[in-house]
């Protein structure tokens, strides 16, 4: 309930300004937290380590990159229709690419 009533806020919050920074920041890290949630759990899922240093600093990177490009190439309007649902178009398509990109800057990191 808490969660639900800071993301309302946040958003609301994103509704009425424009991107200025303590905004970006909010959203690159509620981004950033939702981002290595779901990546912790697909790893436990798969019986992964995701406390493991390595795989650690891959989640880190993959989401700071992810993130960072949400607040960079979204309008606030749909930084917001991208929060409440990631798969929905036109923001996941513009989005997409850049998640791609953010998969290989991280791999190229890492070989």
């Amino acid at each position: 309930m808490r969660a639900a009533l800071a993301l309302g806020f946040l958003l609301v919050g994103a509704a009425n300004a424009l991107a200025a920074d303590p905004l970006e920041k909010q959203f690159f890290d509620y981004f950033t937290q939702r981002c290595e949630a779901a990546m912790e759990a697909e790893w436990n899922a798969a019986n992964l380590d995701p406390e493991n240093p390595e795989a650690h600093a891959v989640m880190t990177k993959y989401c700071a990159c992810t993130s960072q490009a949400v607040v960079s190439f979204l309008t606030a309007e749909e930084i917001i229709a991208f929060a409440t649902d990631p798969e929905k178009e036109p923001a996941a398509g513009k989005m997409r690419p850049h998640f791609v990109a953010c998969q290989e800057r991280v791999r190229n990191a890492t070989e």
